[in-house]
């Protein structure tokens, strides 16, 4: 039996300040303006319209949003498209992954509610709304019915001693404290740049999922790690962003007990 050290998810949790435009991806700020919404719409768990930024969407993501209305609103190329909309910034489940999403405004949408993506993107190929990367989207409220549990703002796992090792990550894709599960084995393949880095010759490529998401990855594990196909990892805390290339980070990562979490990750989806 391994010896099992507790540590807590960074999952719901809100880190001060992190409402910053440069974070979220969309450059700087313009004045759309922000106020709340004084319409009786309810949470009936019905679908509803928005727009959001591509990164942000994926099927059926759990978020939930985490900022008042913003006062202003990114600057984007056809504000027009953004002119009845007010601004909030979302979080997803698990990662923390923050971006914005646009409602219109008389729309309700409360802050710290909980709320799931539609499986389908409402933007046609031809991007009708005209400005790169931002998409319209559905989303609904949680309901009772779709999780008959709480989401916990800080969820306790416990790490597996002895499994584990060292890895790469892009760092888009690197979310410390969320666990993750391996999907895959060795794919027999790296990345160009990976390889030609000359950083990571003995690291491996195999294909990963953030737990209770469809936010998938490419991971990249040193050879020798202990991994398995199916079960859960964290990464730690401590990265390093790798140079010339600039484009990975290198970290330690952890084997976590799937029976010390609460929530099973098929509920979520």
């Amino acid at each position: 039996m391994n010896d099992h050290r507790g540590r807590k998810s960074r999952r719901w949790f809100v880190k001060a300040g992190s409402v910053a435009s440069a974070a979220l991806g969309l450059g700087a700020v313009g004045t759309v303006g922000g106020q709340e919404s004084s319409s009786s719409t309810d949470d009936s768990g019905q679908f509803r319209e928005a727009i959001t930024t591509g990164k942000m969407y994926f099927s059926g993501e759990i978020f939930r949003v985490v900022s008042p209305p913003l006062q202003d609103a990114p600057v984007v190329d056809n504000p027009d498209v953004l002119r009845n909309h007010s601004v909030r910034v979302i979080q997803h489940f698990n990662t923390n992954r923050e971006g914005y999403l646009f409602v219109p405004r008389d729309v309700q949408i409360e802050e710290g509610a909980k709320y799931v993506f539609d499986d389908r993107l409402l933007t046609p190929p031809e991007n009708e709304l005209g400005i790169p990367d931002l998409v319209r989207v559905r989303y609904r409220p949680l309901t009772e019915a779709d999780l008959p549990f709480e989401l916990e703002i800080n969820e306790d796992f416990e790490i597996l001693d002895g499994d584990g090792g060292e890895a790469a990550v892009r760092p888009e894709d690197f979310f410390s404290s969320a666990p993750f599960r391996i999907t895959s084995g060795p794919q027999g393949w790296v990345p160009q740049d990976i390889e030609q880095s000359g950083l990571f010759t003995d690291y491996e490529t195999v294909h990963a999922e953030y737990f209770g998401t469809n936010d998938r990855f490419l991971f990249f594990p040193q050879e020798g790690s202990e991994t398995e196909q199916g079960e859960l990892y964290v990464l730690r805390d401590e990265s390093e962003l790798f140079d010339p290339a600039g484009n990975l980070v290198a970290a330690e990562f952890d084997a976590v007990d799937e029976e010390s979490l609460r929530i099973d990750d098929s509920s979520l989806r």
